[in-house]
C-alpha cells in the first residue's frame, strides 16, 4: 500500500499545535491532559492494493508434430532452453529425405503410366453399360405391350369358354323339361347340341386359334424377359467396371488428386530440409524424441511456450475479488527485477477443493529474458487510486455501532466527529464528509480518547 504525504505537514503540525496550546495565556501540564498524536488533514493521492501470490505461465504455447516420415540427426536445444523465433530445433537426416523424395517421384510416375489403361477399360465397360442401357429400355417396352396382349387375350378365351359353358348349361336344363319325352324328337335335338357344346368348348376353332396366339405371346414374353435378365447382368457388369476403374472426368480427378498429393508430400520434404524451427521467441518445455530416431508422420516434436506473452496466474479470497476488475493496473518482481502488467481475465467461477479461490491472470507488459516459467512471485493489483482526497491515518479512525469517527483538536479538547469514510489502504482512509481541509486529527495509541477531553499536542 503507498500514500504520497506532504512533507511540509510536520512543520506545520508543530506550529500550528504550539499555537493553540498558546491561546488564552494557559499553560498545558503533562499530569491535567492527555497526550495526543496530531495529523492535518490534507488533500494528498491515495492507492489500494491488492497483493497475492502467483506462478509465471506463458500465455501461448505451440506443440510441433512432424510432417514427414524420416530420421531425427540432431536436436539443437535441451529442455529449458531460451530459443529465438527461425531457431532450427530439430534437424533431420539430409540423405534420408533424398532417398524419400525419390521413392515419392518414382510411385507418381507409376501412378501416371496406370492411367491410361484405367481410361480404356472404363471405356468398355461404358460401352457395355450403355448397350444394356438402352436395349432394356426397348425391352421394358415390348415385355409391357406383350403383357397387355397376353391379357387381353386370356380374357377373350376366358369369355369364350364362359359363353359356351353358360349356352349349355341352357341346354341342360331345357333337356331336363323334355325327360319324359325321351323319344321325342326335340330331346334327340338336345342332346346333340349338348354333344356339339362340350366339343366346342375344347375345340372352338376360334378358342384353339386364340390359345394359340396366347401361347406364342407367352413364349415372346420369355424370350424378352431372358433377353432382359442378360442385359440387367450386363448392365451390373458395365456398372461394376465404372465403378473399379472410373470414368475418365474420375480418372483426370484422380490423376490430378494425385499429382497435387505428391507435389504435397515433397513440399514437406523440401521443407524439412531446413529443420524444425521455433516461430516465436520462448522456451523449451518438452522434448518427443531422440537424436537418430526414426518418426512418423504426426509425431510429437516438442513444444516451445512463449517469452513475449506472459501472465502470471493467481488465486483470489473472495474478500479482495470484489475490488479486482480487469485493467487494473499490477506489479510484480521476478528475480528481482519490477515488471508492470495488467489484470486481464478474472475467472466467474471459484477452484476446487477447501480454499474455493478465483483464478486471476494478470498479463506482463514488457516481459523480458531474464523471466523464468513457474517461478512463484508476488503480485500486487491496484484497486484504487485517488488524488486530491482528504485523508486520514487509520490509526486515528474509530469504529462504534454509529458508524466511523475521529477526534479532532479544538481549543485544546479533544471533539468527536463523525465521518463518512471511502476507500483505505494499510495505512490511510478516504474522509468523504464530515472532517475540512487542514482541521487537526488526534489520537492516542494506548488510550481512548473521549468528546471534550483536554489533550495536549507531543
Amino acid at each position: 500500500m503507498e500514500f504520497l504525504k506532504n512533507k511540509k505537514k510536520v512543520a506545520f503540525i508543530a506550529v500550528l499545535c504550539a499555537a493553540v496550546l498558546a491561546i488564552g495565556g494557559m499553560s498545558m501540564h503533562a499530569n491535567a491532559a492527555m497526550k495526543v498524536k496530531t495529523y492535518v488533514a490534507g488533500k494528498g493521492n491515495i492507492v489500494k492494493t491488492i497483493e497475492v501470490n502467483g506462478n509465471v505461465v506463458s500465455n501461448e504455447t505451440a506443440s510441433y508434430y512432424s510432417k514427414i516420415g524420416g530420421k531425427i540427426a540432431k536436436i539443437n536445444f535441451k529442455v529449458g532452453d531460451m530459443v529465438k523465433k527461425g531457431d532450427v530445433i530439430i534437424s533431420y537426416d539430409i540423405d534420408e529425405i533424398y532417398r524419400m523424395v525419390a521413392l515419392t517421384d518414382y510411385s507418381y510416375q507409376e501412378a501416371t503410366g496406370n492411367y491410361d489403361s484405367i481410361i480404356q477399360a472404363g471405356g468398355r465397360s461404358a460401352g457395355l453399360y450403355s448397350e444394356a442401357k438402352t436395349t432394356l429400355a426397348d425391352l421394358e417396352e415390348k415385355i409391357i405391350l406383350t403383357q397387355q396382349v397376353i391379357d387381353i387375350t386370356q380374357n377373350n378365351i376366358l369369355e369364350k369358354k364362359a359363353a359356351l359353358a353358360n349356352e349349355g348349361a341352357n341346354l341342360q336344363i331345357s333337356v331336363i323339361d323334355w325327360a319324359d319325352k325321351p323319344d321325342s324328337e326335340e330331346y334327340e335335338n338336345l342332346q346333340k347340341e349338348i354333344a356339339s357344346n362340350a366339343v366346342a368348348q375344347q375345340y372352338a376353332p376360334e378358342l384353339v386359334t386364340m390359345q394359340e396366339n396366347l401361347n406364342a405371346l407367352t413364349e415372346q414374353l420369355t424370350s424378352y424377359k431372358e433377353l432382359k435378365s442378360q442385359m440387367i447382368s450386363q448392365k451390373v457388369t458395365g456398372y461394376a467396371g465404372l465403378l473399379t476403374n472410373g470414368t475418365k472426368e474420375q480418372v483426370e480427378a484422380a490423376k490430378a488428386s494425385n499429382e497435387l498429393s505428391t507435389q504435397n508430400t515433397l513440399s514437406r520434404y523440401e521443407e524439412a530440409k531446413e529443420g524444425i524451427k521455433a516461430e516465436f521467441n520462448g522456451v523449451i518445455t518438452s522434448i518427443g524424441v531422440n537424436e537418430n530416431e526414426s518418426v512418423s508422420d504426426g509425431s510429437f516434436l516438442f513444444t516451445i511456450e512463449s517469452s513475449e506473452d506472459i501472465v502470471i496466474k493467481v488465486n483470489v479470497n473472495k474478500y479482495d475479488i470484489v475490488d479486482m476488475e480487469e485493467g487494473q493496473i499490477a506489479t510484480a518482481s521476478i528475480k528481482n527485477k519490477d515488471y508492470t502488467g495488467k489484470v486481464t481475465r478474472i475467472e466467474h467461477m471459484t477452484g476446487q477443493g477447501e480454499s474455493a479461490n478465483i483464478g486471476v491472470e494478470i498479463t506482463l507488459d514488457e516481459p523480458d529474458e531474464s523471466i523464468i516459467l513457474g517461478l512463484e512471485t508476488k503480485v500486487k493489483v491496484t484497486t484504487a487510486s485517488l488524488e486530491d482526497a482528504i485523508t486520514i491515518p487509520l490509526d486515528a479512525l474509530g469504529m462504534d455501532e454509529e458508524g466511523s469517527y475521529v477526534f479532532v483538536l479544538n481549543d485544546k479538547k479533544a471533539e468527536q466527529r463523525r465521518i463518512q469514510v471511502g476507500i483505505r489502504n494499510d495505512d490511510y482512509a478516504e474522509v468523504v464528509s464530515g472532517i475540512n481541509e487542514n482541521e487537526i486529527i488526534i489520537w492516542n495509541d494506548e488510550s481512548e480518547l473521549s468528546d471534550g477531553m483536554d489533550v495536549r499536542c507531543e
